[in-house]
């Protein structure tokens, strides 16, 4: 109803400005410009409220609005630990996040980076990541624990092959998606290196994304 009633009145402010200008109709040198005019008005009413429209309408494709997101937890004291190299509060404080809320993916990859970076503690990565992917349950979660997942075998382990079975199973998940363009590529680089091609070396670390607050304050698929 509201945007009914806001397009009545554009479409009476551009009768009652065309009425206006309608007078200027006989001042040939005047028409060129009265024309202009008009058309940077109409366009002011209707063509500025439809882009607006359209522009959201983009937009939502990729980033949905506030009613498809929930507030996450906070993960400042876990971080807090992380940052006083309190490897094991650390991850305690980020298992007290599970427990408070089971379906967060986040902190099973936090957990994983801290056994990988700080406590060379393997299994316990692998197990982090295989619970984060069996939890992820949007095409963005999957794709990052997926894709984490992947990394963990191919730079921690150096086991492409297991690696290429990760985004294998990752591919049909995100078939028709925004990430599936991604995922081919990483298989086919998968493909080359189990089978001998050579391929660019792998980083020497892999570089974690960080987690600050205002990261992990809102973030899609939890």
């Amino acid at each position: 109803m509201r945007n009914m009633f806001h397009l009545a009145v554009r479409v009476l402010i551009a009768v009652a400005v065309g009425a206006y200008l309608l007078r200027f109709r006989d001042s040939p040198l005047l028409l060129p410009f009265i024309g202009i005019m008009y058309g940077v008005i109409l366009f002011l009413l209707f063509g500025v409220p439809l882009l607006r429209r359209a522009g959201r309408g983009a937009s939502q494709l990729f980033w949905p609005d506030d009613k498809h997101f929930r507030i996450l937890p906070e993960y400042s004291i876990a971080e807090a630990r992380l940052k006083q190299g309190q490897y094991e509060a650390a991850v305690g404080e980020f298992r007290k996040v599970i427990a408070q809320y089971p379906a967060d993916v986040y902190a099973h990859v936090r957990i994983a980076e801290i056994a990988v970076e700080h406590l060379r503690d393997f299994k316990l990565a692998e197990t982090e990541l295989l619970s984060a992917v069996a939890k992820a349950a949007d095409p963005d979660n999957s794709a990052l624990t997926g894709g984490r997942l992947a990394d963990f075998y191919q730079h921690t382990l150096h086991d492409p092959k297991r690696a290429l079975e990760v985004m294998m199973t990752l591919k049909a998940r995100l078939a028709n998606t925004k990430h599936a363009r991604l995922v081919d590529q990483r298989i086919e680089t998968l493909r080359k290196m189990v089978g001998g091609y050579e391929v660019p070396k792998p980083p020497a670390k892999i570089a974690f994304r960080p987690a600050d607050e205002e990261t992990v304050r809102r973030r899609r698929g939890f």
